[in-house]
């Protein structure tokens, strides 16, 4: 774990967010113009939702750096510290990694239900049997939904190894 002040967090991810959505922005560049005159291209409404954010993180930047810059007045101290939990941080990373290289291998149906239940097991604040028992039922249950919502309704082709891809 690692201790920072609340002010540093917020001042880094303002500065990381910052620079990404410079870079979205000139990557919205690439993007196709309009076929008709008069009418906005591709990157219209991408450029706009960024504009959106970033005028949003030019303000939280300013609030952080200047007490005399407060829109919105809060009773929370800014001055505590922040936990940072960084092998959680890191779990969650390295299993997302292996959600993505192994789902063509595995199936849409198996890896995310492993992938739930490895991320739900370690959250639950039960003992370990029924920390076990709930984290299995609730990861069957949340990859049925995903299966029903992306693969039934949206039609997205994941790879499926025993579930039907299509219910008529």
């Amino acid at each position: 774990m690692i201790k920072l002040k609340n002010i540093q967090i917020v001042l880094f991810i303002d500065l990381f967010f910052f620079t990404f959505l410079i870079f979205l922005f000139y990557e919205t560049s690439n993007m196709s113009k309009s076929i008709l005159p008069g009418y906005p291209g591709d990157a219209f409404f991408p450029r706009l939702i960024l504009l959106f954010t970033l005028f949003w993180t030019i303000i939280l930047f300013f609030q952080k750096i200047s007490k005399k810059f407060t829109i919105i007045k809060s009773n929370e101290d800014d001055s505590g510290m922040v936990e940072i939990y960084y092998k959680d941080i890191a779990f969650v990373f390295i299993i997302s990694i292996l959600y993505i290289s192994f789902l063509e291998i595995i199936g849409f149906e198996i890896l995310t239900s492993i992938f739930l239940f490895s991320l739900l097991i370690n959250r639950l604040d039960l003992n370990f049997k029924k920390s076990l028992y709930y984290s299995s039922i609730l990861s069957c249950i949340s990859m049925l939904i995903f299966w029903l919502v992306f693969i039934i309704f949206l039609k997205i082709p994941f790879p499926l190894k025993f579930l039907p891809f299509l219910i008529y």
